[in-house]
């Protein structure tokens, strides 16, 4: 169950506007006679026109596409069936989903703005005929040449449907913006998974965790050896496993990976496969981004900061980037926040929160054996909670579910591994990788301004983090300290770890992987941040514009990764061994002169400009954390705000 409390009502009531706006026309008629006759069935609610007219109107525009896809040349206009599945299948697909969720933006906008935002939507159809044009005229068509068309699809769609929330949040309560919000996810999340699985084969940890999915579906136990021995995980991957994550245990081999996401994932498997799976892990990315709007505003921010934060982080790398991967992180970090969250009301915290924020905490070490961290920050914050006010009930809220949870997977480890522990099989194989380096400060500058696998070269809108630090510590100061301490506990805690690690670039995966457990701290201060450029004085038009074009950089980082999955699967030995540089920056380096990547240090391959490079990027660091407290202290002095115009 995941936590969702509305702090803040606006002064309109939503139903009764949206219901007025749409004309619905709720009276039944039942138990009434005519002239002696039986009484009447009650009568449907009558759908307004336009409702009636865009249902049409997206019938048509979608037939019309599917119509023009079925040309012959079609199937021969790209180097694979890519091409012609794209705009056979995947694109009208997209444009199914935006049609459903757009329809539910509408149905909240204000007629004066409806009209507008239904003319952008139906341009989106124009997506279908520009890509057969596109194709007709440059057959042979790479794959990722065709998959731009979807990927600026996505954009497109997910652009016009923040903008339609925006237009509509002085209308909606704080639930349901956020239900528009991970709806819009959702829609997006979904729209890119047919072609990333297409062109991007299982890579790293990927087919492993599938392989523990394919054996509980079809042998119905944890034992691989058949399933590594055989070829049937060849339907996601497409060559013969040569590297098998797990240990002998007699004639039996057990997975190495967390059980978490193979359990909740097995029956998505069973149902869809790989892809299957994939549509679990964007339903969690689309609940993720609903959490953090709400989180956002139990911090009290604006409804516009918070949208605008909540777009900035969940629609860019990594959360984007990563709702087609097969792995974890999205699903703790939703355990995360939603544990955070469920202690935001202190002292006044129910013992009911108690056991759900303790059955969160429970779950995060079934998804990665690296979420300890963050229970141990969080689960204080639950143990002070629970002891004050103490109460025995509140106590056992606090621990049991926790407790049970952890028992059941030390149980479990008994049975496969004989030993009685969680992470039983990173125990069993301590002496054959090195996992702590004992070099955090490395690690640290490694995770946000490293070249290859650096946060901030891929998504600089995460600099505004630095920005709201100030506007943090304030909020915990004014009363969100019950919030703000298990968030920030969680990540700092989980920050020190991974930093640790020796390999705490993750390769052989987007970038980023182990920072996408702690994001919604981040995303507070990103939140933050914007809040602080609000409250500038002199340099607002200044700030403003280099925010919005560290959006519009991360949003063009993002299509790259959608449109080619292979950018972000570089590797930490290729790095090493002398390659000039990551293939993110030699593709960013077709478009952009000189090489970006040239601004930020190698943490992985020290070169003579990586401590020049490291101590600019820290002082960078340290003058946003310095403004965004000067611009704390204006905002106290009360200099104006705006509200709404500006940037903002």
């Amino acid at each position: 169950m995941l936590a969702v409390h509305e702090p803040h009502q606006p002064g309109v009531d939503a139903g009764r506007e949206a219901a007025a706006d749409l004309h619905v026309d709720s009276r039944i008629i039942s138990g009434s006679h005519d002239r002696g006759r039986a009484a009447s069935f009650p009568s449907l609610p009558a759908l307004p026109r336009w409702v009636l007219g865009y249902t049409a109107g997206n019938a048509a525009a979608l037939l019309l596409v599917l119509y023009a896809a079925t040309r012959p040349w079609v199937v021969a206009a790209g180097e694979s069936p890519v091409p012609a599945s794209l705009v056979r299948s995947w694109i009208p697909f997209a444009l199914a989903l935006a049609t459903i969720v757009d329809l539910a933006i509408a149905a909240v906008l204000a007629p004066e703005r409806r009209a507008a935002f239904l003319a952008r939507h139906f341009a989106l159809y124009l997506v279908g005929p520009l890509t057969l044009l596109f194709l007709y005229l440059s057959a042979p068509v790479a794959n990722a040449d065709a998959g731009a068309f979807c990927a600026l699809l996505v954009i497109a769609f997910a652009l016009n449907a923040l903008h339609g929330i925006a237009g509509a949040l002085d209308r909606l309560s704080d639930r349901r913006a956020a239900m528009l919000i991970g709806a819009a996810a959702l829609a997006a999340y979904l729209a890119v998974v047919p072609y990333h699985r297409a062109v991007q084969p299982t890579a790293s940890d990927e087919p492993h965790y599938l392989i523990v999915m394919q054996s509980l579906v079809d042998d119905r136990d944890l034992d691989l050896a058949n399933d590594y021995a055989g070829d049937r995980y060849l339907r996601f991957y497409p060559a013969k496993l040569e590297d098998i994550h797990g240990i002998h245990v007699g004639a039996a081999i057990y997975s190495i990976r967390d059980l978490g996401l193979p359990f909740l994932g097995a029956i998505p498997f069973a149902l869809g496969g790989r892809t299957g799976v994939l549509a679990l892990i964007a339903v969690a990315g689309a609940v993720l981004a609903l959490q953090l709007y709400l989180l956002l505003r139990d911090l009290a921010f604006a409804p516009r900061v918070a949208l605008l934060a909540t777009a900035a982080t969940a629609f860019v790398h990594p959360l984007f980037t990563y709702t087609s991967q097969v792995y974890p992180e999205l699903l703790a970090a939703l355990a995360f926040v939603t544990a955070a969250r469920l202690l935001r009301r202190g002292t006044l915290t129910t013992a009911r929160e108690l056991a759900l924020a303790s059955a969160a905490l429970g779950a995060l070490p079934w998804l990665t054996t690296r979420a300890w961290p963050i229970v141990l920050g969080v689960g204080l914050c639950v143990a002070w909670r629970a002891f004050r006010p103490f109460s025995v009930a509140r106590v056992a809220a606090g621990a049991l579910p926790f407790a049970l949870l952890v028992l059941a997977l030390c149980a479990l480890n008994w049975r496969t591994f004989g030993l009685f522990m969680p992470a039983a099989g990173y125990y069993l194989i301590r002496e054959q990788q090195e996992v702590l380096a004992l070099a955090p400060q490395t690690g640290t500058l490694g995770l946000f301004f490293d070249r290859d696998f650096g946060l901030i070269g891929r998504a600089p809108v995460y600099l505004l983090a630095f920005l709201g630090i100030a506007t943090l510590v304030r909020r915990a100061r004014d009363g969100h300290g019950a919030l703000l301490v298990p968030l920030a506990l969680g990540w700092l805690l989980s920050l020190a770890y991974i930093a640790d690690i020796a390999y705490w670039w993750a390769d052989g995966s987007p970038q980023s992987r182990y920072l996408v457990a702690t994001m919604p701290f981040l995303i507070a201060g990103v939140a933050g941040g914007i809040e602080a450029i609000a409250a500038l004085r002199r340099s607002r038009a200044l700030a403003a514009g280099l925010a919005w074009a560290a959006a519009a950089w991360s949003i063009f980082i993002t299509f790259g990764y959608a449109t080619l999955p292979t950018l972000g699967y570089d590797l930490a030995l290729e790095i090493r061994s002398g390659r000039a540089t990551g293939r993110l920056w030699e593709w960013v380096g077709r478009v952009v002169r000189p090489d970006p990547g040239l601004l930020f240090p190698s943490l992985v391959r020290v070169d003579a400009s990586t401590v020049a490079l490291s101590a600019l990027w820290v002082a960078v660091g340290a003058a946003l954390v310095v403004i965004g407290w000067r611009a704390g202290i204006h905002r106290l002095a009360g200099a104006p705000v705006p509200k709404r115009g500006a940037w903002l």
